[in-house]
């Protein structure tokens, strides 16, 4: 009789249980999918953010037809005005050290990798939760004497954060996935030195069984940067 009734008593209880479970599903599933399941959600979100980054290529074409057609007209005009002309040299070179302009030299290329899949891990090895190394890197790379540094095409300029956010590593803003492929422009001796050194950076990286492979290249490309600059709170001082 017993029995029965801690059966009975226990089939209530899962009951109540599932009824519970159930609700806060469709709570969650209302208020913070707007009704979608996550399966759908997550299409969704993966739907839109192709569409936007299509969006962005175009913009990104319009915005460079559009500087090439500047370009045209303000070189036409120096020609008859020197003053013109020097105005775009100034402007040119603190583009390039703001690092607005595509630049190209020698250098150096970082494919850093997650760990091959045949190698399991009691705990989770994953690059995105390693942006401290990435920043070092980085560094390593300034110190060295970079001209020009690049993350997945993402140009590293004074306002970029290499942070992580979620399942990502954010980079100006743009979340970005293993592999990383970080590229710099300067003296590729001196570059390939500094982070190959004994105990340096890339020994880190591989103690951690992470992938690195570095090349030496006599050109390297390095795209411009798409975020402009907005002063909200910094103001020039009057002389």
């Amino acid at each position: 009789m017993n029995k029965t009734r801690d059966r009975v008593i226990i089939g209530i209880i899962s009951v109540i249980l599932g009824i519970v479970m159930a609700v806060q599903f469709k709570a969650v599933q209302s208020n913070f999918l707007g009704g979608l399941s996550p399966v759908q959600s997550s299409r969704d979100l993966m739907a839109e953010l192709s569409v936007l980054k299509i969006e962005k290529e175009e913009l990104l074409k319009d915005y460079e037809n559009l500087e090439n057609k500047l370009a045209s007209i303000e070189d036409a005009e120096s020609k008859d005005n020197l003053l013109i002309k020097s105005l775009n040299q100034d402007l040119l070179k603190y583009k390039k050290l703001a690092g607005y302009e595509t630049m190209v030299g020698q250098g150096i290329e970082v494919l850093i990798d997650n760990p091959p899949k045949e190698m399991n891990f009691t705990y989770e090895v994953n690059l995105v939760y390693e942006y401290e190394l990435i920043l070092k890197l980085i560094n390593e790379l300034n110190a060295a004497g970079a001209e020009a540094i690049c993350l997945n095409d993402e140009r590293i300029i004074n306002i970029t954060a290499v942070r992580t956010a979620g399942n990502n590593l954010m980079v100006n803003s743009i979340p970005q996935l293993p592999p990383f492929t970080i590229k710099a422009i300067g003296n590729k001796d001196t570059l390939d030195g500094a982070i190959n050194q004994v105990f340096g950076i890339v020994t880190q990286f591989r103690d951690r069984n992470y992938q690195v492979n570095v090349r030496k290249l006599d050109e390297v490309v390095i795209p411009k940067a798409n975020e402009i600059i907005k002063f909200k709170y910094a103001n020039t001082v009057e002389q």
